[in-house]
């Protein structure tokens, strides 16, 4: 694997976050601020976005993703957590199903301006055209890992604030919503709840 790496088991903290709204609220601002002037322009550019107004509908069985969301943290999940992409088909359809329903409660569980900044971020990767010129990424179903790990590094290594922010939201999202899953546990040596605590908890 290159230098290019994003994350690796190693550089994940050791025990699972709890939950998944923590998010950085300064990021969050610096993505709402950068984003907004783009996102408004592609909404008024005729053709621009290439999107109707029922891409923009949340996906089935979820309340904040679109159809256009989930595509994008298809294609970014097994980059940013190796784990899921060293699974077979099988395990990581259903791992991917999982970590995207964690995303999506995350992003639900947002005070609303916390998703209005959110939502520019992610409306603004789905514009094909911009999408091309900031990500270098055409369809996120024919990304390949190459494709978003240069993508990531791009970002992450920016000199504009905005990107490195949304950069870090995007990852954020995707590596805790895997590490919170039981099965994950194991691979950064957390043993699960005390067996006596889980009962009293649940009882």
């Amino acid at each position: 694997m290159t230098q290019e790496r994003i994350i690796h088991r190693s550089s994940t903290a050791a025990a699972p976050t709890p939950g998944l709204t923590d998010l950085s609220r300064r990021n969050l601002l610096k993505v709402g601020f950068g984003f907004a002037t783009a996102t408004t322009c592609a909404a008024i550019l005729p053709g621009l976005s290439g999107c109707s107004s029922s891409d923009k509908l949340a996906a089935t069985g979820m309340k904040f993703l679109n159809a256009g969301d989930v595509a994008m943290f298809s294609a970014l999940i097994p980059v940013v957590v190796s784990d899921v992409a060293a699974l077979d088909a099988a395990q990581k359809k259903q791992t991917l199903s999982a970590v995207l329903n964690n995303i999506d409660a995350a992003c639900s569980a947002l005070v609303a301006h916390q998703q209005s900044e959110l939502r520019k971020l992610m409306d603004l990767l789905a514009v094909g055209l911009l999408r091309r010129l900031l990500t270098g990424v055409g369809d996120w179903s024919q990304a390949s890992t190459q494709d978003i790990e240069s993508f990531l590094a791009r970002w992450r290594s920016s000199r504009f604030a905005t990107l490195t922010a949304g950069v870090n939201v995007l990852m954020k999202l995707s590596a805790v919503a895997y590490y919170v899953l039981p099965q994950a546990w194991s691979a950064v040596g957390y043993p699960g709840p005390l067996k006596e605590v889980f009962e009293a908890a649940n009882s």
